[in-house]
């Protein structure tokens, strides 16, 4: 009798404590669960010092879209403001350990249609958005080649970050974004480090990340501009256009080696540059003409203090049918370095192509399989070769 009086009080006070929290209204949760059998070659013909390296990967792996899961939230304040706030986790199917996880997005706010809307948190940056404009979406396994401007393991998303996005007029709206570096004013340079001592592709807290874009939505357009920068290297965007998902020499693979090919630097152990903004230009439209999307990307990666750049363009197709979707996307790219020897750590001038295919069937709204096909080329040094992907997987959403 006793334990069941406990176990009464016990409910009664959990259920005070949680009486005001409307877990049904305002409250969504969603995901995506993408698996995939894959396969890649990546084939690289060395330099006057490395030989010749092939190597190729099977396995099950997200090549259509991340897997993740995450919740929505959004509260009327009255006076037509809106409290919002998401939080998203990455998941790994492919992994037996329990729930493999990295944060994804995690931000609060408060929109209004009259005055716009406010995020703070960690947040996809609106080039990230844009890249989703391609006819074959964010491909994981091989993106386009503009992809190749796009920073290196964080995925474009800006932490300690303040966005705001205006109302729409006329179909245009603004975004700003920010993203704060956690370091005092007086500290040590955030590039004063040994060469192989910051693993590359780690968010940083010396990181700094700006943004400014318009977007455009009407009846048959979508269209954006956007500019942004971030310092550090670790946030750094791709200089060099490395055409492989992975690295396809272990020897290419240290630290040196990324930096090199980030910044175009002329030497291995010397990188002057890597508390310079790396910066971005980008346009991309999308026409929509009676069920076939036609879509035009081009975008540049720079530093001002260097003769270097990444310049891409990229056109695609994609055309819906009753369940099936076919979309096709061709890239180029020109690479101008300000190294001109192929050595093992350094990247020159070349450039680069990207041939994707997708072939979508679609049961329904939520499930999905899918067919991808890649091919692409690289010509920038150390980094020349090939690299050959096809998928084969299956796409749930919820």
């Amino acid at each position: 009798m006793k334990k069941t009086l406990v176990a009464l009080a016990t409910l009664s006070a959990l259920g005070s404590a949680f009486a005001d929290v409307d877990v049904s209204g305002g409250v969504k949760l969603y995901g995506v669960l993408d698996a995939g059998v894959q396969s890649q070659s990546l084939v690289n013909p060395g330099s006057s010092s490395v030989a010749s390296v092939t190597n190729s990967y099977q396995g099950i792996f997200a090549s259509n879209a991340t897997s993740r899961l995450g919740v929505k939230a959004s509260r009327d304040l009255g006076d037509g403001l809106k409290g919002v706030a998401q939080a998203e986790i990455e998941l790994a199917p492919d992994q037996a350990t329990l729930l493999p996880s990295s944060n994804r997005q995690a931000f609060v706010g408060l929109t209004s249609e009259t005055a716009g809307t406010l995020l703070i948190g960690t947040m996809e940056t609106t080039a990230y958005e844009v890249w989703g404009m391609d006819v074959n979406g964010r491909i994981e396994y091989k993106p386009q080649v503009w992809r190749t401007l796009t920073s290196v393991s964080i995925q474009d998303r800006a932490n300690n970050s303040i966005k705001y996005i205006s109302p729409s007029i006329n179909g245009f709206t603004g975004h700003l974004m920010y993203g704060f570096a956690e370091k005092p004013s007086n500290s040590y340079s955030c590039g004063a480090y040994s060469t192989d001592t910051i693993a590359a592709g780690t968010a940083s807290a010396c990181s700094e990340f700006s943004s400014l874009a318009i977007k455009f939505k009407g009846e048959n357009l979508t269209a954006a501009i956007v500019h942004d920068q971030t310092t550090y290297i670790t946030q750094a965007y791709k200089f060099a256009g490395i055409a492989n998902a992975g690295s396809s020499a272990a020897t290419a693979a240290s630290g040196i080696a990324v930096k090199a090919l980030l910044y175009g630097e002329t030497s291995a152990t010397t990188f002057s540059n890597y508390n310079t903004p790396v910066q971005r230009d980008i346009v991309a439209i999308n026409y929509d003409l009676d069920g076939t999307l036609f879509n035009y990307i081009y975008a540049k990666s720079y530093q001002n203090d260097l003769a270097a750049s990444n310049v891409t363009n990229t056109v695609g197709i994609r055309k819906a049918f009753d369940k099936m979707t076919l979309a096709v996307s061709y890239g180029t790219g020109t690479i101008t370095s300000v190294n001109t020897t192929a050595t093992l750590l350094l990247a020159e001038s070349g450039s680069t192509t990207d041939l994707t295919f997708g072939a979508y069937y679609n049961f329904d709204k939520s499930t999905s399989v899918y067919f991808l096909g890649s091919q692409s080329t690289s010509t920038v040094g150390y980094y020349n070769g090939a690299n050959t992907t096809f998928a084969m997987g299956a796409r749930y959403n919820f």
